[in-house]
């Protein structure tokens, strides 16, 4: 079995800290104000954000990289200043039990992975405490299309990583916004909503996932209802 984590507003929560390091990367770089909000797009993956940031701005491609070094280093100053950020009810022990049950913990996230990283380091969920990675890999916001395309892509990348066969129905995408449940569906997989992000509850209800908590610190109902998400087809 195989979980993938959605990571702001599931695993953790430090408000708006990523649009503020984008927002001044270009600021700082090109003059440019609000360059998100200016972009007029939603959930996307950060790479899309960027280029349509670029496209819209005229930056050459060329300029991709320092763009991305600027961002990472914006976001790690406002996390060290971010007195709030903290990781949200149920997820330590959700981590930890799923890896003693020999479940796969993976990442799936609209972040590039620098900044995914960044960001968990920041309240200490990149390892467990003996050093051990908590995430085998996944999918990230690097890559350009939908959070589905990534989706699958990052499947096939961990079943060549484990050598083993890693069914869609043997997978639970565990995320806070329609957008988890829409990839879910779409890629075959188990959803598990959580309404500790910015979705109200009553859109995660409409949008039919597996199961919805209000949060996932209730750790034994969360587990349980994996496990009864059943294993991967042989």
């Amino acid at each position: 079995m195989l979980i993938f984590w959605d990571i702001d507003g599931t695993l953790m929560h430090c408000g708006s800290d990523g649009t503020q390091a984008l927002n001044q990367t270009f600021q700082k770089l090109y003059g440019i104000d609000d360059a998100f909000r200016r972009a007029g797009i939603g959930r996307a993956q950060d790479a899309v954000v960027i280029d349509r940031i670029m496209t819209q701005n005229g930056i050459p491609a060329v300029d991709l990289e320092t763009i991305k070094t600027v961002f990472i280093d914006n976001l790690q100053r406002i996390l060290n200043n971010d007195n709030e950020k903290r990781v949200l009810p149920g997820v330590r022990g959700l981590l930890r039990r799923a890896a003693e049950n020999n479940i796969l913990n993976a990442l799936l996230t609209s972040n590039l992975r620098a900044g995914a990283e960044c960001k968990l380091r920041s309240v200490d969920l990149l390892t467990f405490p003996d050093g051990e990675p908590q995430f085998i890999g996944g999918g990230f916001g690097d890559a350009y299309g939908e959070k589905w395309d990534v989706a699958e892509t990052s499947r096939k990348a961990l079943e060549r990583l484990t050598g083993k066969p890693i069914h869609p129905s043997g997978i639970i995408l565990i995320g806070d916004s329609v957008y988890d449940i829409k990839t879910a569906k779409r890629c075959g997989f188990h959803s598990i909503a959580a309404a500790t992000g910015w979705t109200p509850p009553e859109e995660l209800d409409a949008a039919a996932p597996d199961m919805l908590f209000a949060d996932l610190g209730d750790t034994d109902a969360v587990f349980a209802a994996i496990r009864q998400m059943g294993r991967p087809q042989s």
